[in-house]
């Protein structure tokens, strides 16, 4: 049996695969025109960047078939979110250090502010606890 062979740096096939090991091995299979279109849908329909990619996740990972791209992305929206947050947080905070008193659409603000972070969180925790 041949031992796995470390890639030199992941992600070498230009995707976002996170796989260290280089793929030696093809397998191929027979389907019908109907399940050929099928299965690039399913693909596409779940994010997948290839086919191959859509098709190795669900064969280790039965019915669970979770674009890692998605996380990613899930993340990234997550991160844009919270500092769009920050920025507001810092513009009153300045407005506040210049002697300046809260009033009411200030206070509104920062309840809105306050609403936004913890969906945020709530959403952040449903998405890891979908991947766990």
């Amino acid at each position: 049996m041949k031992e796995s062979i470390i890639k030199k740096k992941s992600g070498q096939s230009g995707s976002t695969d996170t796989n260290i090991y280089v793929r030696q091995h093809r397998l191929e299979i027979r389907v019908s025109h109907q399940e050929r279109k099928r299965i690039i849908q399913n693909s596409i329909d779940k994010g997948f960047d290839t086919t191959a990619q859509f098709i190795r996740c669900q064969a280790m990972n039965p019915g669970q078939a979770e674009n890692p791209n998605a996380l990613r992305q899930a993340q990234l929206a997550c991160q844009f979110q919270l500092n769009k947050l920050g920025n507001n947080v810092n513009q009153i905070a300045r407005f506040l250090n210049s002697g300046n008193k809260p009033d009411d659409e200030i206070l509104l603000c920062l309840l809105q502010i306050q609403e936004h972070a913890e969906l945020l969180l709530k959403q952040a925790n449903e998405i890891s606890g979908a991947k766990q």
